[in-house]
């Protein structure tokens, strides 16, 4: 998936339109770079992006706890008019089964008397398509799904969040859906314990060691049961949750099948439909007016026209003979009073010839046949008939029938949608099951929270029991040495608890393995200090991170630096976004938050130009900057500066970037 452009209108700090191309110009070339100061415009790009492709899933930065249709309200350019909405446009193209595909798709919304009304239009391949516009939600999910969102969109906050290790823990979990059936190897462990403890009760002990070990084994017993009790109240009410989800799912998918949201613009598309009829009812009324009139002789057009010629070529057959008699008397004139001046026979003759002539070609017409005799009238109706009137009728009919089957189709599509526009008797039982299985389901996940937690302690204090227990028993077994047989079985059910241990480690790490893999090949790319980190794990039960150095030692977290944690953050959503295997670009707010210089070039020179095939950075004037833009030079294929105008209340986008002529230099 490649972003072409994005254009915003009336939204946040943007007032008015705004168009920001985005296509990278090469491979080579992946960045985007934005440069503004904080108040700019720059967190508002990103939340544009998330906001058009998921509406109201969308984590925007500044939507806290507002409900979705505040939020649209709220950020609407508080300069713009409220009325008139706000609006965002994304152009991007995206390859399916090897072909490409572009895509606009144009999210708007604007106050109305019952909140806020928002409209979603899509374009595929520049042709409008309302199938995908109506289910743009789920289309948005297979290009950039909400759930992987966070790891190719996200700000400089989250980095400096992630750099504590211990929160880590919750992104890695994120990325791990499936259970590992290990209950069996678990048991067995457990019964290994019972099993040296029992021989460890054959044991010779002195008086203290043994009133210790029996109270510590009854306390591990007690916690152990209870965290047995927990860890099959978490499974049922797992169950129980995800047979909820599970429901409500079901439930929404039916209220959609059942047409919910057509049930809902039932009043509208009734009134749509009679206002289309009483169009087509108008259209044929007037059909009707122009049939009442000259328009049926348009079916003999041909023969009014054979007429109308008849009738001119008599006219101009009876000027002819009128003319000729005329003529006539004329060259009998012209004739006598040649010969009466005495000229010669050949001249009188020329002349009698040339008159002769000339009366013929004038009075051609003369011997035209003359069968209608029109009036003069007539032949007046005739003419505006054919000449005005019927041209006339022709184009009304015309444009009158092109209406009506205009208005025919829009009367189809209203009817076919209002077919499908369920009862409100048949939706209403969805609707109220739904409510009441979201209501179920957050009440059960309070109570699964609740658990987890209780789970959690008792097992910290299990482990810290088990610890004392082993360090019993193994006093308890040296001064027990003389009974070898019974040292022999507690040793070689130690080993077997090892054995059990790695074995459930190793079932764990063959799923966590590409993700190490991943997010460690990451690290080593970032890191300054390749000698540093040799290897990275992630605990399969905590899913905490373990660090270790050149020598094989654990690297403790604190030995890092602040910056060496941010690129080990950097490093972690890197590497689950490698991992999740999705071409897509990645949006980074404030990216070099507080590193030292040294860690701002490796993410420069190391991360922003391979983080993806396309790479919007959104910086402040403090960070790239000098040495870090020339760095990054070669990498950028559109660099923009986000400042905000006073005098016309907006940010603005204006190509390049911060300059000594505009108060910064690069």
């Amino acid at each position: 998936m490649t972003l072409d452009m994005l254009i915003m209108e009336n939204f946040g700090a943007y007032r008015g339109k705004h168009t920001i191309k985005l296509t990278p110009p090469s491979r080579k070339r992946p960045i985007v770079l934005f440069g503004g100061m904080n108040g700019a415009g720059k967190t508002t790009i990103l939340d544009a992006l998330q906001l058009v492709l998921y509406g109201k899933r969308a984590r925007c930065s500044n939507r806290g706890s507002l409900g979705y249709n505040e939020f649209l309200r709220q950020s609407i350019n508080r300069h713009a008019d409220p009325g008139g909405g706000a609006g965002i446009e994304l152009w991007f193209h995206h390859v399916i089964d090897g072909q490409e595909q572009s895509y606009r798709v144009v999210r708007r919304w604007q106050a109305n008397g019952n909140g806020m009304k928002e409209t979603v239009d899509v374009e595929v391949d520049g042709q409008h398509d309302p199938t995908v516009a109506e289910a743009w939600a789920e289309y948005a999910e297979e290009f950039v799904p909400a759930r992987l969102a966070q790891l190719f969109f996200f700000d400089g906050e989250k980095i400096e969040m992630l750099a504590d290790l211990s929160n880590a823990a919750d992104v890695l979990r994120t990325g791990i859906h499936s259970l590992l059936g290990l209950d069996l190897v678990d048991r067995l462990h457990d019964d290994l314990d019972v099993v040296t403890s029992r021989k460890q009760k054959l044991l010779t002990v002195d008086d203290t060691t043994g009133v210790a070990l029996r109270g510590a084994e009854a306390e591990v017993l007690d916690l152990r049961s209870r965290r047995e009790e927990l860890i099959q109240s978490v499974a049922g009410l797992q169950g129980q949750l995800e047979q909820c989800a599970y429901q409500l799912e079901r439930v929404t998918e039916k209220l959609q099948k059942e047409g919910g949201e057509l049930f809902a613009q039932k009043d509208l598309l009734e009134n749509n439909r009679k206002a289309v009829l009483a169009e087509i009812e108008s259209v044929d009324n007037a059909l009707r007016e122009v049939a009442s009139g000259s328009a049926p002789l348009l079916l003999v057009q041909d023969l009014l026209f054979a007429v109308r010629e008849q009738a001119r070529n008599e006219a101009r057959g009876t000027q002819a003979a009128l003319l000729d008699t005329i003529l006539r008397e004329r060259d009998a004139l012209v004739l006598k009073t040649i010969a009466g001046l005495g000229t010669s026979t050949t001249v009188q003759e020329a002349v009698a010839n040339v008159l002769a002539v000339d009366r013929l070609e004038r009075t051609a017409m003369r011997d035209v046949r003359r069968y209608l005799q029109l009036p003069d009238e007539a032949a007046s109706i005739l003419q505006d008939l054919t000449n005005v009137s019927l041209p006339a009728a022709r184009q009304k009919i015309a444009t009158l029938l092109a209406l009506r089957k205009d208005l025919s189709h829009t009367l189809t599509s209203i009817e076919r949608k209002l077919s499908t526009v369920p009862d409100e008797d048949a939706i209403a039982p969805f609707e109220r099951e739904r409510e009441e299985l979201t209501a179920k389901l957050a009440a059960l996940s309070e109570r699964l929270e609740r658990l987890k937690e209780e789970k959690q302690r008792v097992e910290h204090e299990l482990g810290r029991k088990e610890g004392t227990l082993r360090r019993l028993q193994e006093e308890a077994a040296r001064q027990a040495l003389e009974q070898e047989d019974l040292a022999r079985i507690m040793e070689h059910a130690r080993r077997s608890q090892r054995t059990l241990a790695a074995f459930r480690e190793r079932i764990v790490e063959r799923h966590l393995a590409r993700i190490e893999e991943s997010v460690m090949e990451s690290f080593r790319h970032l890191l300054r200090k390749q000698a540093l980190v040799r290897s990275l794990h992630i605990d399969p039960r905590t899913y905490t991170l373990e660090l270790r150095d050149g020598e094989g030692n654990v690297l403790l977290p604190e030995r890092l630096s602040a910056g060496e944690r941010q690129l080990l953050a950097v490093s972690l959503v890197w590497g689950l976004a490698k991992a999740s295997r999705r071409p897509l670009p990645a949006v980074i707010d404030t990216p070099l938050g507080r590193l030292d210089s040294s860690h701002r070039r490796h993410l420069v020179e190391r991360y922003f130009p391979k983080a993806s095939h396309q790479v919007l950075l959104l910086s402040t004037d403090e960070e790239i900057r000098g040495e870090y833009f020339e760095s990054l030079r070669p990498a950028i294929g559109h660099s923009y500066l986000l400042q905000y105008d006073e005098a016309a209340r907006t940010s603005t986008v204006q190509t390049g970037y911060f300059t000594k002529e505009n108060g910064h230099g690069a």
